[in-house]
């Protein structure tokens, strides 16, 4: 069960903590006051989802955090949720994703507002109640699952059955593609050495000219580098004999001297190993361009080249197997449509056993909740469809994920009349009984502690909703039930009465939740049975109703 909330910068709820207890909470106030809000923070800590909108007006994020009992021990979870619209989640304080923390927290609490009614009036999510009901989900997750492979399969079939269609002009391109590579069989990073020997090469009589040039300069002239700085060591060798301070930089000449001879004799041997070979910058040249062709080709680099030729023997080979990958597929694809049309069969006959003691219970559920006669029926369907290939009773039918049932709820609220689909026929106050019915019925069979509430009394008056408050106190003996209502018969039935209102201060909006005491109860459901005016009649109505409730 729920034991307590905390709430800081949640919409209009600046900061709060509020405790929870077991047994029947109602909620009241105006429209607007913050009931919702209220709600909504609860269902945004269990994982509900949220959006940036949630966080108040002027902060960067809001936090929702509720101490909940599950399984006889104490937890925490905590939403932070930023004004960007994204949210962290920690379950006692350890962090989860947010898939992972929905799936942990899923069995705390179930709610019923506005979006669980328009999920009944969709057909399609009729068959998600029965299936609830007869306690087949762990079947129908199987049976989905095997429909995932079968549709996949299927989907793999058809992909290898148009490549064969397609195999010989592929494979005739492949092999073209892949003979123009290995023709010129490129190796990695082999441009990057031809174009520096095609640079030396187109340049051989410029290097040769400039390192002979430059060899004569240094040693080899009358007045080369060499000859005029031995000519100053000789006069530095004079100097030093006279000072000693000058014998560092005779040094440093005879190591420069030094240099000289090294770089003349380096630039001579260069010299002598240039090649001028027009015949080899032709054959070097002619071998660029057909790399940079097949660059252009396959990817922009010779790396990527030798990639894609790798690519086409894999895929060569994949062709050359896909006869037996089409036999292999379609041998898969029999077995799978064998299990899956024998999953589907026991379904079938598990919901049809199932239909008549969810029909009788909902009509028992409904004669409690002021529908008296109702007529409920869960009509099975099964279309046929000349393109299947799963078969019931020698007959192929349409099929889908959860089988080849189709479900859809019947109602006839009044004797007498025939039974029409729910979608159509049921009115808002029919739809919310419908829905507390079945809430009811759900907790047999997959119970959770707390039972939350939003607009289950839309629609209903008078004695109907006296039926309702009955139902709802019911469940409060074994459940913990909150819930907003704008009825007095309910609230009547409360065991703690929640009353919201708000205020203005400083320009902002102020939210005050208090439980009432005995005497403010009174005036509350007062207000709720006319509004502001209260008179001794209404007062007295009030009074017999809470001691009826309380028996």
């Amino acid at each position: 069960m729920i034991n307590n909330i905390t709430i800081k910068n949640f919409a209009i709820l600046k900061e709060m903590e509020l405790d929870f207890y077991n047994g029947l909470t109602v909620i009241t106030g105006e429209t607007g006051a913050g009931k919702s809000i209220l709600l909504h923070a609860i269902r945004s800590s269990l994982g509900g989802k949220v959006k940036g909108t949630a966080v108040r007006s002027g902060v960067d994020k809001a936090i929702v955090e509720i101490e909940v009992t599950l399984n006889g021990e104490m937890n925490t979870c905590r939403r932070i949720i930023n004004k960007s619209g994204r949210s962290r989640a920690f379950f006692n304080d350890e962090p989860y994703k947010e898939k992972d923390f929905l799936d942990r927290v899923r069995s705390i609490a179930d709610f019923h507002g506005q979006h669980e009614q328009q999920y009944i009036m969709n057909r399609e999510t009729h068959i998600d109640f029965l299936d609830t009901f007869a306690k087949l989900n762990n079947d129908v997750s199987k049976l989905e699952d095997m429909y995932q492979l079968l549709v996949k399969t299927e989907k793999d079939l058809d992909h290898a059955i148009e490549k064969q269609a397609q195999a010989t002009d592929r494979k005739e391109l492949l092999a073209f593609q892949l003979q123009e590579i290995e023709l010129i069989s490129p190796l990695l990073e082999e441009d990057e050495t031809l174009l520096a020997e095609f640079k030396i090469l187109k340049h051989a009589g410029k290097l040769l000219t400039t390192a002979n040039d430059l060899n004569a300069r240094i040693t080899e002239q009358d007045n080369s580098l060499y000859n005029e700085l031995a000519s100053i060591r000789k006069e530095l060798e004079e100097i030093s004999s006279i000072d000693e301070q000058v014998t560092p930089h005779l040094r440093t000449l005879e190591e420069a001297l030094n240099a000289l001879m090294d770089t003349s004799e380096g630039l001579r041997k260069y010299a002598t190993q240039i090649d001028h070979n027009p015949e080899q910058l032709e054959n070097v040249e002619s071998r660029l361009q057909e790399i940079e062709s097949l660059k252009r080709k396959y990817g922009g680099s010779l790396e990527a080249v030798l990639n894609y030729r790798d690519e086409i023997k894999i895929e060569l080979e994949s062709l050359k197997s896909l006869k037996n990958e089409i036999d292999e597929l379609t041998e898969c694809i029999n077995h799978y449509r064998s299990d899956f049309q024998k999953m589907a069969i026991k379904l079938h006959e598990l919901r049809s056993n199932s239909i008549q003691g969810l029909c009788s219970k909902i009509e028992t559920e409904l004669a409690l909740l002021n529908i008296p006669r109702a007529s409920f029926e869960v009509r099975m369907e099964v279309i046929s469809s000349v393109n299947s290939h799963i078969e019931l009773n020698g007959q192929t039918v349409k099929y889908g994920p959860k089988g080849f049932d189709q479900i859809e709820f019947y109602l006839s609220a009044n004797p007498g009349e025939a039974a029409k689909p729910l979608t159509d026929v049921a009115s808002g106050g029919e739809v919310s009984r419908i829905m507390l019915a079945i809430k009811t019925i759900f907790q047999e069979v997959d119970p959770v502690d707390t039972l939350v509430f939003d607009e289950i009394d839309a629609g209903i008056s008078g004695i109907a909703a006296e039926k309702v408050a009955n139902s709802l106190f019911n469940l409060s003996l074994s459940k913990q039930i909150i819930c907003v209502t704008h009825l007095p018969q309910i609230a009547a039935k409360a065991n703690h009465h929640l009353h919201i209102s708000k205020m203005q201060k400083d320009g902002r909006t102020i939210v005050k939740i208090d439980y009432l005491k005995d005497e403010e109860k009174v005036q509350t459901i007062v207000q709720l049975f006319s509004g502001e005016s209260i008179t001794p009649g209404t007062l007295d109505s009030a009074k017999g109703l809470m001691g009826g409730a309380r028996g």
